[in-house]
């Protein structure tokens, strides 16, 4: 018997705070990638994350169980975009580009060095990203997601955990 609390929007008390930690992590890691000053890599990207990660810990009100499922999530959706962004910064999705807005004021050369450091921090994190699809009850920020067992499209419109497929109750899915 399943103990979890629907809320009217159909989303569990869980999934709510995981929703909020979600949205305070995002907001955190552009803030600290708009605190950069200096050269751009794939350490300061991995960093910020992680002191993100660190400072929503510690701030409470999440627990770290929460706090590293959601930044896991957030690793997926910048590595989903740093993958579809390859080498032009003008096709950043725009669904993650908010955390790099203050960069885009910056100099052709910062942006370079920008977007040159997700593509090393994507490659450093490789392997370590656990999977590359997406599972229903997972967090993302939104997009498009195509069912693996069907083909059938779910559109997340903004931040959010995926559903089961409507059409067959797969629970497996890929960005588009």
């Amino acid at each position: 018997m399943n103990t979890e609390n629907k809320t009217t929007d159909g989303n569990t008390e869980e999934q709510k705070r995981e929703l909020a930690a979600y949205e305070k992590l995002r907001e955190r890691v552009k803030v600290i990638l708009g605190e950069v000053r200096e050269s751009v890599n794939a350490d300061t990207v991995k960093q910020a994350i992680e002191k993100a990660a660190t400072e929503l810990k510690e701030a409470g009100g999440h627990t770290a169980e929460t706090v590293n499922r959601v930044a896991a999530s957030l690793k997926k959706d910048l590595a989903d975009t740093a993958e579809k962004l390859g080498p032009k910064w003008d096709v950043l999705s725009e669904k993650t580009s908010d955390l790099f807005e203050v960069w885009r004021d910056r100099s052709g050369v910062f942006l370079a060095n920008a977007a040159s450091a997700v593509g090393d921090w994507l490659q450093q994190l490789g392997s370590k990203l656990e999977h590359k699809t997406y599972r229903a009850g997972e967090m993302s920020y939104g997009g498009t997601f195509e069912c693996s067992a069907c083909g059938e499209h779910i559109e997340l419109q903004g931040p959010g955990h995926l559903p089961p497929c409507a059409k067959c109750a797969a629970v497996e899915f890929r960005r588009i």
